[in-house]
């Protein structure tokens, strides 16, 4: 078991103003067996009403408005949270053995996995084989790759960021007959949010990282999980008003002793 402190922040700045504001945001952590969050503060600017509720996936989601005109739009979360993997992670849901936008499966995808396919093992060491083969093949490359980008074009491209390690991973256990699932959170020394996979083995839950070829330990605090990046997004929004936007985003994590 480890305590884990943790500043999130993200800011958007506005080369006009606009206004009309509406967003929602997945930036909390999430409370389950074994993760329980001890302390918690939270701070957004400018000024708004916010509604926090669940979503079909038990993520915590924030929405709120700005209505004024602004330029400048952020929040940040800090706190402490547990973590204890010696406490099983469970739960199922079918749509996790199936494909989603992101993780569909199209030439590229099936050729790749016809030339991996494990041979033997439960889902674990299947799901591990995989990660590894990906993880030896495939490059981790910033800007060449958004956050719209399928399973599918990644691999192609050969290269892409967490959330294309994740997705492609998601994929290629789909083709396996092994339910898996995207995961949004932080790790500690990332210093930004970061993606990564949980598959089911024998009822239970195991994080994969296939950006760093790991399994997921207590140094990792868990925002989301979904089928996708479309469902784990940190933060999404609209706005009236012509405007270029630059954001910056800062995580922090550390242990607690």
């Amino acid at each position: 078991m480890k305590k884990l402190r943790f500043v999130y922040r993200t800011s958007q700045i506005f080369s006009n103003d606009i206004t009309t504001h509406y967003f929602t945001l997945r930036c909390l952590p999430r409370q389950e067996a074994r993760q329980k969050t001890i302390e918690m503060n939270y701070k957004l600017w400018p000024q708004a009403g916010i509604v926090t509720t669940k979503d079909n996936f038990d993520n915590f989601v924030q929405k709120g408005e700005i209505l004024y005109p602004h330029r400048e739009f952020g929040f940040e979360v800090s706190g402490i949270v547990q973590v204890d993997h010696s406490r099983k992670r469970t739960g199922w849901h079918p749509c996790y053995k199936y494909a989603s936008g992101y993780t569909a499966v199209s030439t590229v995808l099936w050729a790749y996995y016809q030339a991996h396919r494990p041979d033997q093992g439960d889902e674990l060491a299947r799901a591990l084989y995989l990660m590894n083969c990906l993880y030896s093949d495939f490059k981790y490359v910033q800007g060449v790759t958004d956050v719209h980008t399928t399973a599918e074009q990644a691999m192609t491209l050969g290269r892409g960021v967490c959330q294309d390690y994740a997705h492609i991973l998601i994929a290629l256990c789909h083709l396996d007959g092994i339910g898996a699932r995207y995961v949004a959170g932080f790790m500690i020394g990332e210093g930004v949010t970061h993606a990564w996979v949980e598959i089911m083995c024998n009822g239970y839950w195991y994080g994969l990282d296939p950006t760093n070829n790991l399994m997921v330990d207590e140094t990792y605090i868990k925002l989301s999980h979904g089928r996708d990046y479309n469902d784990c997004a940190v933060i999404r929004g609209s706005f009236y008003g012509s405007a270029k936007q630059e954001q910056t985003v800062s995580v922090i994590v550390e242990e607690v002793h």
